[in-house]
């Protein structure tokens, strides 16, 4: 019977531990590494300097073991999900039927399974093995899916024969050889079943002290991925900053112009406006209630008083004047002019107040088309 693959959650807590730790040590001995090829084991090396890439070494440690932190609960999560389908898999695969043995025809019984896991794209599959039940050769194996197993032919290292193949295994070593059915050379391999103790322990002792050092505790990591947050929102304030910087060398005309803007409030709008209106004949200027939303328009209506002035040509004439009267200033005559009814005129001013907008309007005005009035001005459409 296949064994259970999904473990509990502190057997996948150790094992994230233990990969944490293995991936800190190489860090911290590519360092020290260092250390020896540049003297600063030596006494008579600077402490300044051995101090600044021991401080190296810590930061790069710091990161290092913060981003495992980061990632830990996903990670395990993810293989803990990984083991259940995987067990749920194994659980619903079933075993191939009807398996007759290529001697005798006989039905086969299914003596062995195996799983094995996907990789390279490769999906999970679960290999079944079948004997005959006069145990004649050669026994099969199919997987899951009926797609019968295939061993891969093993030729002789001396001359490329056929070879013979069998195992012997104990409880400290496995061997296996493969005889020549050409040449009777014999190729053998062992694999060592038995674990350096020696080592083992003195990889145990190091791991508890290096685990401490390396795996970072509850506390310690959220306090580590808040400064992320933080380090993360001051970085993007500077790269900000830079970015705008960089903006401001390459389009310097552009603001330049949009400094030289006047920035007016509503009274000095109608303060400009009103002595000029009157002025071309147009009397009575007054504003209505402005309209706030993300911007500020702001209604206004004028009287024209001159009497052989055709409707056309007073909205001309009053669109020309707004325009060129605002053209320094922050404030714009709203794209569809003004309108004309029984000497009356109404029309909205919009007020650009962010720097982007005002840098959007001077982009825009430069863009814009310009034509000559009937007095030879020139007029900004």
């Amino acid at each position: 019977m296949i064994k259970e693959y999904l473990k509990s959650e502190q057997y996948y807590v150790d094992l994230y531990d233990k990969q944490t730790v293995e991936h800190c040590r190489v860090i911290e001995s590519r360092h020290y590494k260092t250390f020896k090829e540049k003297g600063l084991y030596e006494e008579s090396c600077d402490p300044e300097k051995r101090g600044a890439h021991v401080a190296v070494m810590n930061l790069h440690l710091y990161f290092e073991k913060g981003e495992s932190y980061r990632k830990k609960a996903e990670t395990i999560k993810s293989w803990m999900e990984r083991d259940a389908k995987r067990d749920e898999f194994i659980k619903s695969a079933k075993a191939p039927q009807n398996i007759t043995c290529l001697t005798c025809g006989r039905i086969m019984f299914m003596s062995l399974e195996s799983f094995e896991m996907g990789f390279d794209e490769k999906p999970d599959r679960v290999l079944y093995f079948y004997d005959c039940p006069l145990k004649h050769s050669p026994k099969r194996a199919f997987y899951n899916n009926g797609v019968e197993y295939k061993s891969k032919r093993t030729v002789c290292s001396k001359c490329g024969g056929d070879t013979k193949d069998t195992h012997k295994k104990s409880k400290k070593k496995i061997v296996t050889t493969w005889e020549c059915l050409v040449c009777s050379h014999i190729d053998s391999y062992t694999l060592d079943l038995t674990p350096d103790k020696k080592d083992k322990e003195a990889l145990d002792d190091k791991y508890i002290q290096d685990r401490d050092r390396f795996c970072l505790s509850e506390k310690d990591g959220e306090e580590y991925i808040m400064s992320q947050h933080a380090l993360k929102e001051v970085t993007a304030s500077l790269e900000k900053v830079l970015h705008k910087e960089k903006d401001q060398e390459e389009r310097k005309d552009v603001y330049d112009k949009v400094a030289t803007l006047k920035k007016l409030k509503i009274l000095e709008v109608e303060e400009l406006l009103k002595p000029l209106l009157e002025k071309a004949g147009y009397v009575k200027f007054h504003t209505k209630d402005p309209e706030i939303t993300k911007d500020v328009y702001l209604p206004f209506v004028v009287y024209d008083t001159k009497q052989d002035r055709a409707d056309r040509a007073s909205v001309f004439d009053l669109n020309k004047l707004v325009k060129k009267t605002l053209e320094k200033t922050n404030w714009r005559l709203m794209s569809d002019g003004c309108h004309y009814r029984l000497g009356m005129l109404e029309g909205r001013l919009r007020a650009y107040e962010r720097e982007e907008d005002l840098l959007k309007l001077v982009t825009v005005k430069n863009k814009n088309r310009t034509v000559t009035g009937k007095d030879g001005e020139e007029i900004t459409l």
